[in-house]
């Protein structure tokens, strides 16, 4: 597969709610980081880890992708985020960079600006 299509194939993965199957594109020393407010995570283990806390404190709908480049191995993604956190819906605008060797993200990074009521804490 191409950087692009696992980069979509993990999109997908998250409309689905499923940790195993977005577990399964990450590299075992894969590095995750979304921002300030969480620490930059090493590892497949400890990715993990965080994911089954966002998944657990909201369900995602849609990770509706906007716009879409590729440089290669980097995937670079604009889109708009989808969940129901707490029963309620919210959507945030979320701009990712992928870094994709041998088939798998070895580095997922995001910018994005959660809505104003959204509890980091919650998740």
């Amino acid at each position: 597969m191409t950087a692009e299509e696992i980069v979509r194939a993990e999109i997908a993965a998250w409309g689905r709610n499923d940790v195993d199957e977005v577990m399964s594109h990450f590299a075992e020393d894969a590095t995750f980081d979304i921002g300030p407010d969480w620490p930059q995570l090493a590892g497949r283990d400890a990715i993990y880890e965080m994911m089954k806390v966002f998944f657990a404190g909201g369900e995602c709908v849609d990770l509706e992708v906007r716009h879409l480049a590729v440089d290669g191995d980097v995937v670079l993604m604009e889109r708009t985020d989808h969940w129901v956190v707490n029963g309620k819906q919210m959507s945030w605008p979320v701009m990712g960079a992928y870094e994709v060797t041998d088939g798998k993200i070895t580095a997922w990074r995001e910018y994005f600006y959660p809505p104003k009521d959204f509890d980091t804490d919650a998740v």
